[in-house]
């Protein structure tokens, strides 16, 4: 999880698999490049585009992960995780162009069979170069998603999926070559029929993280559950008798929130701040050391009390588990 990691180390940690990544992507571009030009396969031709693609997104991430391990400074009072959600949606959005490239292709391809245009034959070699990019691209796919969960970073979550829509991809070049090379001429159109199906896999894979991120630059705020685990942890404080004006949005891995908290009209400034203290102590406790709370006091009168959020009914237990209170 985050809270584990300093954001230097998070971000060194981070561009380390990305970097992995990015060789890969590049040694396997030029070996597929070169096959598939030789060995006349049209389809091992646009896999090895494909990872030239990646080999962009890898590079866009990597520098994302530059910035966002840079503290917070004079122009950026809030740090840099934001650059890691636009690296997000910059890798979605080329995902989508890639999705978009093989499913024109391939259409194109399916269409010209009907019409009885015969499909290039193909040469046996081509199944080398698809066969090593499933195990390399599932090698990268299990160590990116395990450094994914460990970092929490929905951006190398995307790299992770990025490598396993690689790996059914290169899956359907192999299948389709092989059916090719071995079933005769009429089975040619298995190639273009699977890498049809793949980049619609891809392009539902990208799209709702795209709009993710999108949400996130536009300052959407947090889904509706984590807003209500959010009341329900302040409501757990003692001394916390109404609370209004909730404001929430996420900062890369982390979230802010703002929030007004009315306590006892006669209540001790001491007293007050301290409650302020345990409640942003609890808060980072959930979500993490580097997410933001900003709390304003109010005295608890009827005007306020009346504009407060509701209580959650007694018995319903918080979903983060009991506090000790």
């Amino acid at each position: 999880m985050v809270d584990q990691y300093d954001l230097e180390i998070r971000a060194r940690y981070a561009r380390k698999v990305i970097l992995i990544g990015l060789t890969c992507n590049l040694l396997l571009m030029v070996f597929k490049l070169m096959v598939g030009i030789w060995a006349k396969s049209s389809a091992l031709v646009a896999d090895a585009i494909n990872s030239l693609s990646d080999s962009i997104t890898d590079g866009v991430a990597l520098f994302s992960f530059y910035v966002t391990g840079k503290p917070k400074d004079a122009t950026h009072d809030f740090g840099h995780a934001k650059f890691e959600t636009l690296s997000t949606m910059v890798i979605g959005i080329f995902l989508m162009v890639a999705a978009g490239f093989i499913l024109w292709r391939s259409a194109g391809k399916i269409v010209s069979a009907m019409k009885g245009v015969p499909i290039e034959g193909i040469s046996v070699i081509a199944l080398i170069p698809a066969a090593f990019t499933m195990i390399v691209k599932e090698l990268l796919y299990v160590y990116t998603n395990g450094m994914a969960k460990r970092l929490d970073s929905s951006s190398l979550k995307l790299k992770a999926w990025d490598h396993r829509s690689d790996v059914f991809l290169a899956g359907g070049t192999f299948l389709g070559i092989a059916g090719a090379v071995l079933c005769g001429e009429k089975w040619r159109v298995l190639d273009p029929l699977t890498a049809l199906i793949l980049g619609i896999i891809i392009l539902k894979l990208a799209m709702p993280l795209v709009l993710e991120s999108l949400n996130e630059l536009l300052e959407a705020s947090l889904p509706e559950k984590e807003e209500e685990e959010i009341l329900r942890l302040i409501w757990a404080i003692p001394g916390i008798k109404g609370i209004h004006d909730l404001r929430t949005r996420r900062l890369g891995p982390h979230i802010a929130v703002s929030v007004h908290i009315m306590m006892e009209q006669d209540m001790p400034l001491s007293e007050a701040h301290d409650i302020t203290i345990q409640l942003e102590k609890r808060f980072k406790e959930r979500f993490g050391p580097h997410s933001i709370i900003t709390v304003h006091m109010e005295p608890a009168d009827p005007e306020r009390l009346s504009k407060s959020y509701p209580k959650p009914k007694e018995g319903i237990n918080p979903p983060w588990g009991s506090f000790g209170i």
